[in-house]
């Protein structure tokens, strides 16, 4: 790693380890043979545009995630201050799946039961694919406000 793996005090990595540890998993992922997912959470405003989380939304979200994934997924800024991610990792193809049914409801259930319903109206849960990954930086370049 080009710098130092920074983990806050939620557990979550920086930006840059968080990058450094998706590309490995996913190039690890692409010679076993064995799928990663990753899994992106996003606060937006009236428009839909990604926007800054305020740190408590951050670190609720990022609290939630650590408690509700396993020990070998990994949790940080997937873009910092905007976009928090996880990768789930090692995932045969029949969890795949699951991940969209079954994950991404009970995280939305987790943090609205600390956030409430009309803050999680703003959140956006997303589990995609590396490749995947280079449309969303696309639509962050074009619709975020920095």
């Amino acid at each position: 790693m080009k710098g130092m793996a920074s983990i806050s005090q939620s557990g979550a990595y920086n930006q840059e380890a968080f990058r450094y540890l998706l590309e490995s998993e996913s190039k690890r992922s692409e010679r076993s043979g064995h799928l990663c997912q990753i899994l992106l959470v996003s606060w937006t405003d009236a428009e839909g545009r990604i926007v800054q989380m305020d740190s408590h939304i951050a670190k609720t979200v990022m609290a939630s995630l650590s408690r509700s994934l396993r020990e070998t997924d990994y949790v940080g800024w997937y873009r910092d201050g905007h976009i928090v991610g996880a990768v789930l990792t090692v995932l045969v193809q029949e969890t795949m799946a699951q991940v969209s049914t079954h994950l991404q409801p009970r995280l939305v259930e987790i943090i609205r039961a600390e956030l409430g319903v009309g803050e999680t109206s703003r959140l956006q849960i997303r589990v995609c694919q590396h490749h995947e990954l280079e449309g969303i930086e696309f639509r962050e370049r074009t619709f975020a406000v920095n």
